[in-house]
């Protein structure tokens, strides 16, 4: 059961590392040269698209919202360590454990909740034609974008959740997954 654990997690990992990864950097990347472009046009020739300004910002965001996805199965978010360090200096390993798969599980429940609460909004936005100000951008892909970056989140937290748990128990899974703040699971 466990390597099955193991190799389904690899896939998932496999996917969210490198395509999802890629996927983001590459949206990213077009945002960029879209905004470059507007820049030249703008200084050099005097003109702009009317929806560029639009399309930059709700590219880069959405490609920073699935980006989010991929931070949290790196286990690379911002966290406040200090007092985990002061208690793991003192000697309350196991505690530290403990309090870090219970975040664990919050997160798990407020990124599921969220992702299954924004399905309904996505299809509003669609259903609506909601558009960007220059009344071209439509909105719901960057609404998806979000919905998608806390469905992957749930996703790896699940896993991350099964690895805090074993550590707890003293026992070492994903060896090759990165855990939060250096503790050796």
């Amino acid at each position: 059961m466990e390597a099955a654990i193991d190799k389904t997690y690899r896939g998932i990992r496999y996917f969210i590392d490198v395509i999802v990864a890629n996927c983001a950097a590459f949206v990213l990347l077009g945002a960029t040269i879209l905004a470059i472009t507007e820049m030249i046009r703008r200084y050099f020739l005097g003109i702009v698209f009317d929806w560029g300004q639009d399309a930059v910002t709700y590219y880069t965001v959405g490609a920073v919202f699935i980006f989010c996805g991929v931070t949290q199965a790196r286990r690379s978010h911002l966290a406040m360590s200090a007092a985990m360090d002061v208690l793991r200096a003192k000697g309350y390993e196991k505690f530290v454990l403990t309090v870090r798969t219970f975040v664990t599980a919050v997160n798990l429940a407020l990124f599921t909740s969220f992702a299954w609460w924004g399905i309904p909004t996505v299809e509003r936005m669609y259903m609506l034609h909601r558009k960007s100000q220059s009344l071209v951008v439509e909105l719901w892909p960057f609404m998806l974008c979000l919905v998608v970056a806390f469905a992957l989140m749930a996703l790896t937290t699940l896993f991350q959740l099964y690895q805090d748990i074993q550590a707890v128990r003293g026992k070492t899974v994903f060896p090759w997954a990165p855990v939060e703040e250096g503790i050796e699971v």
